[in-house]
């Protein structure tokens, strides 16, 4: 029995059950904890848990805290004993190692993760969305790109002529003639040189279909040097872009207004997207799948600026 006994311990310690946190008062907690509190009854309501899998609707939270918190997995795993609210949030612990498989998982179902986000825009009420989703008597999409810079890489062409410098003084000039060849950029990061306005970037380009309501639909991405004329939407529709896209009959380029009032609309993601984001990651699928969790976050964050206009008696979720 003593040995079963102590087993059973050692099992609670590394698996602890849910524990029910006292918060603080909410106008005492720093912005990011108060976005967790307004979030949470949002999320916890999502059928998230069909496409992801009973019980790991824990794993994203902790995704989410990812791009909150811009930190890393063991940062994110370490603040659920250090912060009372993350912990609230998180409900439970996990290691760095099963979170940093799962974004293989969300990868998989990234564009259900983000349709279920989508679908807040369909439980608020017409008169209390943005004034953008009322310009058009027609469906319609706004699209547009964002590049996203990463890392350059490690340097090695200074440390290659060094040592052709040594071999030239010792008289090997094949020897040296080699060590130059050798000095390159090495690029640890998966991504593609382009130029913006004469301003060269390294990284990745995300493309980003909304609704007039400034829901995210979809999110696509490409590397850097990937034209816009060549992207084709996933969705079925009237697409209204800049001129950097490719016209068409589906396609529309927003030259006047009421498009061109439209199109400034779309930047109120890219400034939310270029707040949270940084290199989650080595590979472009990896970078991704953060990104198509940034969606879900920031259809999450319109729905409730959405309800905080709507009557408190209309409202889907009390804040």
């Amino acid at each position: 029995m003593g040995g079963e006994s102590s087993t059973m311990t050692r099992t609670l310690r590394r698996i602890p059950n849910l524990v029910h946190y006292s918060l603080p008062p909410r106008e005492d907690m720093p912005w990011r904890e108060k976005w967790l509190t307004d979030i949470k009854p949002v999320l916890d309501t999502l059928d998230l848990e069909r496409v992801l899998g009973e019980g790991t609707l824990v794993y994203l939270k902790l995704l989410i805290v990812m791009v909150l918190y811009s930190c890393s997995y063991r940062d994110a795993v370490k603040m659920v004993n250090v912060n009372v609210v993350v912990a609230w949030f998180v409900g439970r612990k996990m290691g760095k190692s099963t979170l940093h498989d799962f974004v293989g998982r969300v990868y998989e179902v990234r564009k259900k993760l983000l349709e279920i986000s989508f679908k807040l825009e369909e439980k608020c009420l017409p008169n209390y969305l943005p004034a953008s989703a009322h310009f058009l008597d027609f469906i319609a999409w706004l699209v547009d790109s964002f590049l996203l810079d990463l890392p350059l890489g490690k340097r090695s062409v200074e440390t290659f002529r060094e040592k052709a410098e040594l071999e030239k003084k010792e008289g090997n000039l094949k020897k040296a003639k080699k060590l130059l060849s050798l000095g390159r950029t090495k690029r640890r990061f998966k991504g593609k040189w382009t130029k913006k306005r004469g301003v060269s970037h390294f990284g990745l380009k995300a493309l980003i279909v909304i609704s007039t309501s400034l829901f995210v639909r979809s999110i696509t991405v490409k590397p850097a040097n990937f034209s816009d004329k060549r992207f084709k939407s996933p969705l079925k529709g009237i697409k209204i872009a800049d001129r950097g896209f490719s016209p068409s009959p589906t396609q529309l380029i927003a030259m006047e207004k009421p498009f061109t009032t439209l199109r400034a609309h779309v930047e109120f993601f890219g400034t939310f997207l270029y707040k949270f984001w940084r290199p989650y990651g080595t590979t472009v699928w990896r970078n991704e799948a953060f990104l198509h969790v940034l969606g879900v976050f920031y259809n999450i964050k319109m729905f409730l600026a959405v309800q905080r206009r709507t009557p408190p008696g209309r409202r889907i979720v009390q804040l």
